[in-house]
């Protein structure tokens, strides 16, 4: 008898239906599963291994201590021997990390792939998985197609091929990228459910068809894929944004006031991992939530409040912990304390000062690395917010943010490679926003309500994640925009979080929701062809031009930007005459596939740093593609 028929026979309790709670949970249905499989293979195809930014030896190093047993880093294995990197901070003659949320879930990760390299070669494992995901992302596409078997033949015809091929010229992975390895998988699994989360929120509002476009949006076509194996915070906090648009949408939409109760409990639980990430972004989150979610709850009586507080504690007891342990304060954060640029590490003893060395991955009032106390700490989230809402005076420096960067004069040439793209250069679909304006000055005729009839005097739930989404992006503005446009952006990443919302924002858009629904296959004819014919047409240009890295970058900005203005153009004149839906559904497919040749060139052949890639073929093909591996406009480190 099986060890699942004797817990099922014993105990009364199916350990089948224990894993389909757990699937649906996670994922909702076979079609969030098949998402998240779609995007861990897509992810794993420019998965590289490397030190995209010199923070990146901080977190590693800070891992390589958590990993040990404790919070400190006491032996600089990546970076500079002094192991002065950015983001390390110095308390009682120990050096500290930051982004702990972050490192302590890796460290999880960390131990699973040094038990595995005991048993097997970790090469090999990871390359199965990889395979195995192809597998059951062919599956699920055969479940939605009515196509099972076909799709499941193939995907297995294929990743049975691509793992003998990855083995034919397999190396040894080093056990110098387990930490990083780690990292990248904390961010590319955040990165893979974001987009299951979106087509749960999407898939629920509307159907199916449009919450897959949405999730495969997410993937293919935004910086959340670029960003995805970089291990940096903003693929963490873009998850968690979404998760509360989700959460917030389900309490407004709840018919029982428990289950309501419940899920809005939640949207606030969301609050604590992201402070524990970031501490100014997990604040500014908080205030977004309360300000909608206050004037708009059904209830708002002492047990309401009591387990919204409940849970909102609950989630922050890491974050305080970490403080804790570290500074001796609950509510300091590393980003508070003293920087650290000293040789404790290398053993002369010395330390002070801010770390200087290489590029900062700030963004908040307090990454000066300066102890602060509470009222100097607001005074200067404050005068941030007032001098980020000033940039919004300043034309040039929001065509630089929003429309198109370019080169930036004010930074010296060492910082500014030209690697920058605005916010609509990095996702073109965003264009179709352009129609917004025009839904405000309806709405402001009809007059603007948050409580809807057909609810029973409640709120609309899409309303309540409407206004949310807003206020958030405005917050995020506050603290992001003064900080903007700076050396090492690449996606103006501050903003990382606005890409997801932005999905969302394009999908509410009533003209693409005709086109997605009346003309699907236009969408994945575009889409299509714009992969398989621009990306040779990308890296012949690149070839032919002998075009350096900025060069390269900025060539697929003009087009993108060109693209951007043709989906508005489309959104416009369907939204006021309607009658465009298989021309604006293969202008979005185009869109979309121009970002994704963007992420896949940009990951195997412009910005690799090391040569090493998770997946052995990639690497095979990067060497292939070596005369266009542009580091001579490139800086050492980034």
């Amino acid at each position: 008898m099986s060890v699942r028929e004797r817990v099922s026979l014993g105990t009364g309790f199916d350990a089948d239906d224990l894993g389909i709670a757990v699937l649906r949970t996670a994922f909702g249905n076979y079609l969030g599963a098949t998402l998240f499989l779609t995007a861990l293979a897509w992810f794993g195809l420019y998965w590289r291994l490397g030190f995209f930014s010199n923070d990146q030896f901080t977190f590693a190093n800070t891992l390589v201590g958590v990993a040990d047993g404790h919070l400190f880093i006491d032996r600089a294995v990546y970076g500079p021997a002094s192991g002065a990197s950015p983001g390390t901070y110095l308390v009682d003659g120990r050096v500290y990390g930051r982004n702990y949320g972050i490192v302590v879930v890796s460290a999880v990760w960390l131990v699973a792939l040094e038990a595995v390299s005991l048993v097997a070669d970790v090469r090999v494992v990871v390359t199965g998985l990889w395979s195995f995901t192809v597998i059951g992302a062919a599956a699920g596409v055969g479940v939605w197609l009515d196509r099972r078997r076909l799709c499941v033949l193939t995907g297995t015809a294929v990743g049975a091929a691509v793992f003998v091929g990855n083995l034919l010229v397999a190396t040894p992975l080093s056990t110098y990228w387990y930490p990083l390895l780690a990292l990248q998988f904390t961010t590319t699994l955040a990165a893979a459910f974001t987009a299951v989360v979106l087509y749960r929120l999407v898939s629920r509002r509307y159907t199916d068809r449009l919450g897959v476009a949405a999730g495969l949006t997410a993937v293919f076509a935004t910086p959340l894929g670029f960003w995805a194996s970089l291990p940096k915070r903003h693929s963490v906090t873009a998850l968690f944004v979404v998760c509360v648009c989700y959460t917030l949408y389900r309490s407004r939409e709840a018919e029982s006031p428990v289950v309501a109760r419940r899920f809005r409990a939640l949207t606030y639980a969301w609050v604590g991992p992201v402070t524990w990430v970031h501490a100014p972004e997990g604040f500014f989150l908080l205030v977004a939530i309360a300000a909608v979610d206050l004037p708009t709850a059904r209830s708002n009586g002492v047990r309401d409040l009591f387990v919204v507080g409940l849970a909102l504690s609950v989630s922050l007891i890491p974050f305080f912990l970490t403080n804790l342990a570290i500074s001796g304060q609950p509510l300091q954060p590393p980003r508070l304390l003293p920087g650290y640029s000293g040789d404790v590490l290398s053993g002369d003893g010395t330390a002070g000062g801010t770390s200087t060395s290489g590029s900062s991955t700030g963004g908040s009032p307090a990454d000066d690395g300066q102890s602060a106390s509470g009222g100097n700490v607001l005074s200067r989230i404050l005068g941030q917010f007032v001098a980020s809402y000033t940039v919004l005076l300043d034309p040039e420096r929001i065509v630089r943010i929003f429309l198109r960067h370019g080169y930036t004069d004010s930074l010296a040439s060492s910082e500014d490679a030209a690697v920058n793209l605005s916010v609509l250069e990095s996702m073109p679909l965003l264009g179709a926003i352009v129609v917004y304006p025009l839904f405000a000055m309806r709405r402001l005729i009809r007059g603007v309500s948050l409580r809807k009839p057909h609810f029973g005097g409640r709120t609309d739930p899409i309303t309540a994640v409407d206004a949310f989404s807003v206020v958030y992006v405005v917050l995020l503005f506050g603290l992001a925009l003064t900080t903007l446009p700076l050396h090492h952006m690449f996606t103006m990443r501050y903003l990382h979080p606005l890409y997801a919302v932005g999905i969302y924002w394009v999908i509410r858009i009533p003209a693409v929701r005709r086109a997605l629904e009346t003309a699907g296959r236009s969408a994945v004819a575009g889409f299509g062809t714009a992969v398989l014919v621009g990306g040779p047409l990308y890296l012949c240009a690149i070839a032919v031009g002998d075009l350096v890295l900025g060069e390269a970058v900025q060539l697929y900005a003009l087009v993108a930007l060109a693209v951007a203005g043709a989906v508005g153009c489309w959104a416009l004149l369907d939204t006021a005459v309607g009658g465009f839906e298989s021309v604006g559904a293969a202008v979005l497919g185009i869109a979309a596939g121009i970002t994704a040749v963007y992420l896949l060139v940009s990951g195997i052949t412009l910005f690799p740093d090391t040569g090493e890639f998770l997946l052995p073929l990639s690497r095979t093909v990067s060497e292939r593609l070596h005369f266009m591996r542009l580091y001579g406009s490139t800086p050492s480190y980034w």
